[in-house]
């Protein structure tokens, strides 16, 4: 049996994707969710599937990010707990935002 994580999604992340379906009509917004929310259940079942975070000359970093439309939702795992740090738009350098930054 695959172990499932247990799922935390930061204030932060929140934040952000109520900004993110702010942007989306009801339609829109209500299928930009429901789609999130099997992202976030393939996050739990298979967390170490999606792409690690890369930082300033291809250092690895603990992190790892899923692309979810135009969105990069931020992650880390830690034991058996999966926390959901961010969710930035695509063409956002965030890479080099502050709150990345804070991460590292």
């Amino acid at each position: 049996m695959v172990p499932i994580y247990k799922l935390i999604i930061t204030d932060d992340a929140d934040i952000d994707l109520a900004k993110a379906m702010g942007h989306l009509s009801n339609k829109n917004a209500q299928k930009f969710s429901e789609e999130l929310y099997i992202k976030y259940d393939d996050i739990k079942r298979m967390p170490r599937l999606y792409q690690r975070v890369f930082y300033e000359k291809k250092t690895k970093t603990d992190y790892r990010r899923i692309v979810h439309r135009k969105y990069i939702i931020i992650y880390k795992i830690h034991n058996n707990q999966i926390t959901i740090l961010r969710i930035v738009f695509q063409k956002e350098d965030y890479l080099k935002s502050q709150f990345f930054k804070s991460f590292v």
